[in-house]
């Protein structure tokens, strides 16, 4: 444990940006936890049947958001992490994978592909400030060196660059990131075992010269492939026998039970067609009671799969808070935990026998991904899923345990986002941001600190004039107060902005937009300064 000054030069920022600002004498520990696809109803502490007593802990000893937002998808929320901005100004303003298709969008500023100049990356700044820097597990903010984490201020990094992957043989012609090169994998380990191996030897390697260090874990899982070590794929056999629909239900009234909903909340309604209930393929979903045994038993065991892999990833959360207690690093350690976008409706089960697929569902040589049905069961109360700027795209969970915190704080509804931590972890550090860094102009950021909430200097994280606004795959929302409006092609939505109340209609039910019309006109023009500040290219979401 550090109580010792230090004195520190922040080397590449503009002389205005320096100052006199001189760092507190016992900076903490920053550990950030990113899940990737986990849905707002997975955890125990937010209602789950799933076990995750690691994760629940800290929600216990720490604050939970009941009312955190992210980006729909990975690299866009990955972006706004570590810049603190805008997607579109960070360089990710649509996915790689689909910005190289669009052609007014490709090649433009923002649209990269990867975090640009612009920003400058939070670990960057700490690592100027003399943290140590590490970030094992998914990177997807750029594929060539100049874009690695290496690159953007890691000191030590083990990271796929890319989306997703085999968790345990990854193809050979993923490219993973280690240190100053591209690594390999090690084949035939469980990805969210390898990860945090490689974070539990930096932080032991790193302790010897005594300095802070921020701590980036960015696991792959509960991300497709479902796949999980052989002891989590029995271990919640039966529990979704009964289906998704019952599970949804259920993890509604988890939800109250834990005092993150209120009580007269109902369930959105599914995406519907003609009376008919469709997911993003335009394929009819089907109610649970109507499948076949055969089918429900293939459907459950996709959850099975699915919830032994978050079991798994609490397991891994409680080794990394083991290793900092074990270090003597824990009590002066800032801990946040996060989902990155809301779960995914990807629907797949291929295996090496697809007549008899149930005995190799979740081993290593099969792909298996989950469906819009239990997605739909992890929004919860959530309207919709990743992919959308709907509730269930961006409305994730959020825990964060302060350094020296001995009582839990509860829940807050408290309005935050993404682009609020890497003000906060500046903050932390005794650190500026700068305006100017190697010679690049740097955007500016659009969060702001927790400290002050945490501390009691202000009674709110943003007042109720606070703008935040989402633009992906020409899906598009913007928030202010309690107020949003929502843009969805049909059948999803009604393909023009609706507007909703979220204090009275989190599930996003009731378009109150001719009942609001001024409200609404409001919204709208604000959307049109987000959309002009932010260089957000529009297209046809079809």
């Amino acid at each position: 444990m550090r109580f010792t000054p230090i004195s520190i030069l922040v080397f590449g920022f503009s002389i205005t940006a320096i100052g006199q600002h001189n760092p507190p004498v016992n900076r903490p520990n920053i550990v950030l936890i990113v899940a990737d696809d986990l849905g707002f109803s997975d955890l125990g502490c937010y209602g789950s049947e799933i076990s995750t007593p690691n994760i629940d802990g800290l929600a216990n000893n720490g604050k939970l958001f009941a009312s955190f937002y992210t980006g729909a998808t990975c690299s866009p929320t990955r972006a706004m992490l570590l810049s603190g901005t805008d997607h579109h100004i960070a360089g990710l303003g649509n996915m790689a994978e689909a910005v190289v298709s669009i052609p007014a969008q490709n090649g433009k500023p923002g649209y990269e592909g990867y975090l640009n100049n612009r920003v400058v990356a939070v670990s960057q700044l700490l690592k100027d400030a003399g943290y140590h820097t590490y970030i094992a597990g998914k990177w997807h903010l750029g594929l060539t060196p100049d874009q690695s984490p290496a690159a953007k201020g890691f000191e030590r990094s083990f990271t796929l660059l890319a989306a997703a992957e085999n968790h345990f043989y990854p193809s050979p012609q993923t490219n993973f990131w280690e240190d100053n090169n591209y690594g390999s994998y090690p084949s035939g380990q469980y990805s969210t075992d390898v990860y945090t191996d490689k974070l539990i030897g930096y932080i032991k390697s790193g302790k010897k010269d005594n300095k802070p260090f921020f701590l980036y874990a960015a696991y792959t899982a509960p991300h497709w492939p479902l796949q999980a070590p052989e002891k989590y794929l029995t271990k919640y056999k039966g529990f979704y026998d009964k289906g998704y629909d019952t599970l949804r239900a259920n993890r509604l009234r988890g939800l109250k039970r834990k005092g993150i909903v209120a009580p007269e909340v109902k369930l959105p309604a599914l995406p519907a067609v003609k009376g008919n209930l469709y997911n993003i393929s335009n394929r009819p979903l089907q109610p649970w009671k109507i499948l076949s045994k055969s089918a429900q038993k293939l459907e459950a065991r996709k959850m099975e799969i699915y919830a032994g892999m978050v079991d798994n990833l609490d397991y891994n959360v409680g080794r990394l808070l083991k290793v900092l207690k074990e270090t003597g690093e824990y009590d002066n350690t800032f801990i946040v935990f996060i989902s990155d976008n809301g779960p995914d409706i990807f629907e797949a089960n291929e295996t090496p026998d697809p007549m008899n697929p149930y005995p190799y569902m979740g081993t290593a040589n099969s792909f298996i991904a989950y469906g819009p049905q239990w997605a739909h069961a992890a929004s919860a109360v959530n309207k919709l899923y990743k992919g959308y700027n709907a509730e269930g795209g961006i409305h994730c969970p959020m825990i964060i345990r302060r350094p020296f915190q001995k009582n839990g704080e509860g829940v807050t509804r408290q309005f935050t986002t993404v682009l609020d931590l890497a003000p906060t972890f500046i903050e932390l550090s005794g650190g500026v941001h700068p305006s100017i860094y190697k010679g690049n102009k740097i955007a500016p950021y659009q969060g702001s600190s927790l400290i002050p909430f945490f501390e009691k200097k202000k009674p709110f994280i943003h007042d109720e004039n606070y703008i935040m606004g989402w633009e992906l795959f020409g899906r598009c929302a913007l928030r202010k107060g309690n107020w949003k409006i929502l843009k969805i092609e049909r059948p999803f939505g009604k393909g023009d902005f609706a507007l909703y109340d979220l204090e009275k209609d989190p599930a996003e039910s009731h378009d109150l937009s001719s009942q609001f019309p001024d409200k609404h006109r409001e919204l709208l023009a604000h959307w049109n300064a987000y959309v002009k500040e932010n260089g957000v290219i529009l297209v046809d979401p079809r």
